[in-house]
């Protein structure tokens, strides 16, 4: 029997104003996810109300903003690569580590015991539709790298994963694009939950869930493409909101990960970044979850999540309320088939210019 893709559909009728009092009835549905104890909630007649609190992105304002922090901005060069902070030589030579255009530096203020920083890109600011599979590769392979050294050198700190904040409504503090990588003796809240679902999945079933996820997604609606052996789906029952999912199949840790998967990453996460722009979302984060640093685990595959954040424009009001900060679930505004349906364009699309 293969994952199981539950979902529950409610349907309550209350006298609407809107309508002169008339009976109406709404729709609910919950999805729960194949892996953990979650759910997300959709109501469809928010997918048309959702512009009534989710503004479209000002790419003015941003570009304003751009502008006016350009000149103090530490992640341009020349400057990325004279003030930053370096580390010691016995751990990194030359203090800080640089791919094509992007530099990676230790973090000023930390939070987490090795937290590393990364500047994509020189150019101080840039939309969704400009972050090229190398650029996002290149960025991906120094935190990598970061962490293959911190293992090396620090074995206590076993757990670590790179992530992004991109524009203020996701939590960055630059509009510069950047990308984070943290480390910490024991694994992040939501890791262990991956964790230890994935393993309590294979000692039950004898298989690996992400994989098995990847498998049965490639024969759906969710199905965005595959690149390499990474394939990106949208997440049933999102974590976060348009939620997209990418495994590397077959890699069993950090150890397994190659440089082609990191290009086929960047490949996926380019495209998965044109479609949200296709969307009307200029924001995101996303995090590349990992199994212990030194382990290679057959419960577990590598997986990258990216999901949109608030737009950016003026008197923006967070996306983040009870539902998700204390209760632990997500709100659907687009169903994930819908989702999928407009990024799986851009995954041919970028396969033709290959």
């Amino acid at each position: 029997m293969g994952l199981v893709f539950r979902k529950e559909t409610h349907i309550k009728t209350f006298h609407n104003p809107l309508k002169n009092f008339e009976p109406e009835g709404q729709e609910v549905e919950l999805r729960f996810d194949p892996l953990l104890d979650h759910f997300a909630v959709f109501n469809p007649a928010l997918e048309d109300k959702a512009r009534l609190f989710f503004g479209p992105q000002d790419w003015e304002l941003v570009e304003k903003v751009a502008e006016a922090t350009r000149e103090n901005c530490f992640m341009c060069p020349p400057k990325v690569w004279e003030i930053t902070p370096k580390y010691p030589e016995d751990f990194i030579p030359d203090g800080r580590l640089r791919r094509g255009e992007c530099t990676l530096f230790p973090n000023l203020f930390p939070i987490t015991p090795r937290h590393a920083v990364i500047a994509v890109g020189e150019a101080h600011f840039r939309r969704l539709e400009e972050f090229s599979p190398q650029l996002v590769a290149d960025g991906l392979a120094l935190g990598l790298e970061f962490l293959r050294l911190v293992a090396e050198e620090d074995p206590v700190m076993r757990f670590g994963t790179v992530c992004a904040n991109f524009l203020p409504p996701a939590g960055a503090s630059l509009v510069h694009p950047h990308f984070q990588v943290v480390a910490a003796k024991e694994a992040f809240p939501q890791l262990k939950r991956f964790l230890e679902a994935s393993l309590n999945f294979y000692t039950e079933k004898g298989k690996n869930f992400w994989e098995e996820l990847a498998a049965e997604e490639k024969e759906g609606p969710r199905f965005l493409g595959q690149k390499g052996r990474v394939t990106f789906m949208a997440a049933f029952a999102p974590l976060g909101g348009n939620e997209v999912i990418g495994v590397i199949e077959g890699a069993r840790g950090l150890a397994e990960i190659t440089q082609e998967d990191v290009l086929d990453l960047g490949r996926g996460i380019s495209a998965v970044l044109k479609g949200y722009a296709r969307l009307g979302y200029g924001t995101f984060n996303f995090t590349l979850f990992l199994p212990p640093l030194d382990e290679r685990t057959g419960w577990f595959c590598p997986h990258i999540r990216l999901i949109t954040r608030q737009n950016f424009y003026e008197n923006y009001r967070t996306d983040d309320y009870f539902l998700q900060r204390q209760l632990g679930s997500e709100l659907i505004i687009t169903p994930p088939e819908r989702v999928a349906e407009i990024i799986r364009p851009f995954f041919a699309q970028e396969e033709g210019n290959e």
